[in-house]
């Protein structure tokens, strides 16, 4: 991740490792409780869901709370989202951060080379007057950074020793 126009910029390396994609039925609940309970609501929803794990540089790894993916015309998109750590500080200071508590991924993986997408660090999510998702970023934060370089791997499950 290129990170840019903040007090510290420079080149993170990320790992994210997907074990399952968010099914239709969690979907769907995910909707309604964000319908129902607005950011608190999707949240609380997501607290129960477990996709995989995002692991920036040798720090430790958090929870992927939805993930999911699908063909397009230019190769396979992946999104990712989770309620992100609220730090010590945030509540404390009671920063406005504190209203962004999701964190938001997507890539663009091509069918040869390296893939690229975004990733927004502090963001909430809404339904608009028009019923579509909004997803915006903290105001005052850095804004989407540019994910590049992507590599894809399979890795296959591990055989159970029995």
């Amino acid at each position: 991740i290129m990170v840019l126009n903040a007090p510290a910029t420079g080149i993170v390396q990320v790992r994210i490792t997907v074990e399952r994609y968010t099914t239709d039925g969690q979907r769907k609940m995910l909707k309604e409780a964000l319908r129902t309970g607005g950011t608190e609501g999707l949240s609380k929803a997501m607290d129960g869901l477990e996709a995989g794990y995002i692991q920036i540089e040798n720090n430790l790894r958090w929870p992927i709370r939805i993930a999911s993916t699908w063909k397009t015309d230019k190769g396979r998109k992946v999104r990712f989202a989770t309620n992100r750590p609220i730090y010590y500080g945030e509540t404390t200071r009671n920063t406005r951060s504190t209203d962004y508590p999701f964190g938001f991924i997507e890539i663009l993986l091509p069918p040869e080379g390296k893939g690229e997408g975004v990733l927004l660090v502090a963001a909430q999510a809404q339904f608009g007057a028009d019923g579509r998702l909004e997803v915006r970023s903290l105001p005052s934060n850095t804004g989407p950074q540019k994910i590049t370089n992507v590599l894809s791997e399979i890795v296959p499950p591990k055989k159970s020793k029995t």
